[in-house]
């Protein structure tokens, strides 16, 4: 008699949807980004940005898709936002796509750890651990100036660091 193993795939596509369009990470580990892109059309198209959405899913079967938490105290997008984050939600539970949502608080309590707060300081210890978001690291924000877009991409990250951590 042979034993068989059942390899379990730890594949994750993390989504950042803001006013601006979304920010996705792949990542196989929390160290490991495979793939990472800004999508920012010249406007918000809510069903364009849902079908962009729907195909990086598709195009990298994650294991995992993983979500901001909307229904948290602390969440700061819009009604347009919610909608997206909430559609794609639903499409993938259609599929049968495993969902995680994560709140900014949990995203906050696993980078408090290495006193990041802030979506600048964490943006800081991923990339003093992740080699590859080094060229996308940006300046300190002059509040109450707007993120930059790239800040999705972090923050896209940080979910899946966030995940991996919980889930170990």
């Amino acid at each position: 008699m042979s034993l068989s193993t059942k390899v379990v795939p730890t594949r994750i596509v993390a989504i950042y949807p803001n006013t601006r369009g979304f920010g996705y990470a792949v990542m196989e580990s929390a160290l490991d980004v495979t793939e990472m892109k800004l999508i920012s059309p010249k406007k918000f198209d809510f069903n364009k940005l849902l079908r962009l959405m729907r195909e990086v899913i598709s195009i990298h079967g994650p294991a995992t898709l993983l979500l901001e938490d909307c229904s948290s105290k602390y969440c700061r997008k819009g009604a347009q936002t919610k909608q997206l984050i909430r559609s794609i939600a639903a499409w993938a539970k259609k599929k049968e796509i495993p969902l995680e949502h994560y709140s900014r608080e949990q995203i906050q309590d696993v980078f408090e750890r290495w006193n990041a707060s802030t979506k600048y300081e964490i943006a800081e210890v991923l990339t003093r651990n992740i080699d590859v978001l080094e060229s996308l690291m940006f300046d300190r924000p002059k509040y109450p100036a707007r993120e930059p877009n790239v800040e999705a991409i972090f923050s896209a990250v940080s979910m899946g660091v966030t995940h991996y951590f919980l889930n170990r």
